[in-house]
């Protein structure tokens, strides 16, 4: 019987792992969204009004707080790997977002 406990706690560990894992990912991945989303509205916008009010917006969207997405990146520290794989994610985003600008364009014309 205490074979079978050990088991259970050993599976439950390594699913505890996992989804910490996976966590980190998905939370790295709307790091670099919300990066990207921030940095666009920053160059196109200029009145500051109006930037504060689509910052709002795009932490709504992604459901996140400005204050927890600054934490995000304290919690990176000197991590290189950590760093080089947000700033891929933030350039595969943008990215995307051109292309589908583009492709929205060429629909237009």
């Amino acid at each position: 019987m205490r074979a079978k406990t050990i088991n259970y706690k050993i599976i439950f560990l390594v699913f505890i792992l996992f989804a910490a894992c996976s966590d980190n990912k998905i939370e790295i991945e709307k790091l670099a969204k919300v990066y990207v989303d921030l940095s666009v509205a920053e160059d196109y916008y200029s009145d500051s009004d109006t930037l504060e009010i689509k910052k709002k917006e795009i932490f709504r969207k992604y459901s996140i707080s400005e204050s927890n997405y600054k934490e995000s990146f304290i919690k990176f520290g000197s991590d290189k790997e950590k760093w080089d794989e947000f700033y891929k994610l933030a350039d595969t985003y943008l990215d995307t977002l051109k292309s589908n600008l583009k492709n929205s364009r060429k629909k237009i014309k």
